[in-house]
């Protein structure tokens, strides 16, 4: 807007027009304008400030893309190489090659291992259980039997299984206290109290069913390979028996994974007497808690982990883990939003050139170039300087890109999925010990997912109790290098020392 204009007297009488006016009196039409308006010109500039930022905002993404597709056909490029000369090779293969004979049979011979490769052998045994001689009878070549043993021997060493019944008597002698004048009766952790059926036979049941084999298939697995009768329904009391011993660690799992410093949780579906229930697991390097319950909402989150949890959840984008639950640190399977990404591509084949194939490129390359830097953290190739650079780039570039339209209902769900979680999504930048994926908490829920599709889950609130607290003892044992069977003999004879399965790991050092 042009002001200060100073305007020559007129004969009207004004002969003392001090000072300069205050707005142009030619505003609506200035001839330094191309008589234009002033607030014309102003709202044109205005519109073109905005439109010039915004292609520098197209342009940075253009260059990104630009610069994966350069990638992306020197891949290509070198793809296209390696498939010639593999068509080559089977263009010359049914013609035989000009060789010497010698050369041909040196080509005729099987690859071996490459070069430097280790050889893999199964180790010798240390302990020899038993030693059996074995003496020629007769020759081997014309049946003659004067034969003359040498002195020398060679060792053939076999290992093998014992597939027996052991039969054990215990004479259990009672005495008599001197001091207290009272009968006593000697004590053996060996021996369950009043069974016929001993821990060991209890503890290869118990593997066998939570390995997935229905109880009616270990009563015959018993009975086929070491002639042991045994019922389905005393397989069955011995697992509620051992639902019941296995109590106690799974409350210290439970506080254990409730004061940890960092947690993934996930669930899936289950079945308990033919109802719909859900199997929800919350796991990390240490410990593993499976709960089994009708619900599926947030309230079984917040009973497991409490009102305020003091670590980092990791877990996918469903809502039970989201607003209601409190944190001090949240992070979203990175894996579940690229997937997510793949599927509104196949499902709406965007154009090449569109800002909506344009958007879906460049998200999909940052989050997968985060992954690898973060693993290169890991492999001690990056700092945690660089890690929060690339970090605060990364929120830059996606805080553009959901500024851009679209009028696709996945992009603008997509959006406002990034847009919730902005903070949840690159957690593991700043905080590198956390993972960017929620996959441990789904390889632990494999197990059960392969029980699930042989029993269909469980029969009754008692077989759905003994399954959470068995699989979480069992699988929480394995991460922390305890043998299964040892797992399930202490299961069975109640002999579980306390803080048993408590490990030292930095995830599970927080103070509660």
């Amino acid at each position: 807007m042009i002001t200060n204009i100073v305007l020559p007297l007129k004969s009207s009488g004004m002969t003392n027009l001090k000072g300069s006016i205050s707005e142009c009196i030619l505003k609506d039409n200035c001839p330094y304008l191309g008589f234009r308006s002033a607030s014309e010109v102003i709202t044109e500039r205005d519109y073109l400030s905005r439109k010039v930022e915004e292609m520098e905002r197209i342009m940075r993404i253009a260059e990104v893309e630009i610069k994966n597709l350069r990638e992306k056909i020197k891949s290509l490029e070198e793809e296209k190489e390696s498939i010639q000369q593999e068509l080559n090779q089977s263009i010359r293969k049914p013609f035989k090659p000009n060789l010497k004979k010698d050369e041909a049979e040196k080509t005729s011979k099987k690859r071996g291992a490459p070069v430097g490769h280790p050889g893999v052998t199964r180790k010798m045994p240390v302990k020899i259980d038993e030693y059996f001689d074995v003496y020629p009878n007769k020759c081997n070549k014309c049946g003659s039997e004067e034969i003359t043993v040498y002195p020398s021997f060679e060792n053939h060493i076999v290992e093998d299984i014992e597939t027996k019944v052991k039969t054990t008597c215990y004479r259990k002698h009672w005495g008599y206290c001197n001091k207290c004048k009272k009968t006593i009766y000697p004590e053996n952790n060996k021996v369950i109290s009043k069974s016929h059926i001993g821990p060991i036979a209890r503890a290869t049941g118990g593997y066998l069913r939570y390995i997935g084999i229905p109880f009616d298939k270990v009563q015959k697995i018993f009975n086929d390979l070491f002639g042991f009768e045994i019922s389905s329904a005393s397989l069955v009391s011995y697992d509620n028996k051992m639902g019941e011993n296995g109590l106690p660690v799974y409350e210290q799992i439970k506080q254990l994974v409730k004061h940890s410093s960092s947690i993934h949780g996930d669930e899936t579906g289950w079945r308990v007497d033919g109802e719909n229930s859900w199997l929800w697991n919350f796991v990390n390097s240490e410990a593993v808690l499976y709960r089994i319950e009708k619900s599926r909402g947030s309230e079984v989150v917040k009973n497991t982990l409490g009102e305020d949890y003091q670590g980092t959840l990791i877990s996918d984008f469903y809502s039970a883990y989201n607003d209601k639950i409190k944190a001090e640190n949240k992070q979203k399977c990175i894996t579940h939003l690229l997937g997510e990404i793949k599927k509104i591509e196949e499902k709406n084949k965007f154009q090449n050139g569109s800002i909506e194939q344009m958007f879906c490129g460049v998200l999909k390359s940052i989050f997968k170039e985060a992954l690898e830097i973060w693993n290169k953290f890991r492999a001690k190739e990056k700092t945690l300087e660089e890690l929060k650079q690339f970090k605060e780039i990364i929120a830059k570039v996606i805080t553009e890109l959901v500024l851009y339209p679209s009028e696709n209902k996945d992009i603008r769900r997509l959006k406002k999925r990034l847009v919730k979680h902005n903070k949840e999504l690159l957690t593991f930048l700043e905080h590198p010990e956390i993972e960017p994926t929620n996959n441990r908490a789904e390889r632990q829920l494999r197990p059960n997912v392969i029980m699930r599709k042989i029993t269909f889950g469980n029969r009754s609130q008692t077989g759905a109790r003994n399954h959470q607290v068995i699989m979480s003892v069992l699988e929480t044992a394995k991460l922390n290098g305890i043998n299964p069977i040892d797992v399930f003999h202490s299961l069975s004879t109640n002999s579980f020392p306390a803080n048993a399965l408590i490990g030292d790991s930095p995830e599970n050092t927080r103070a509660p």
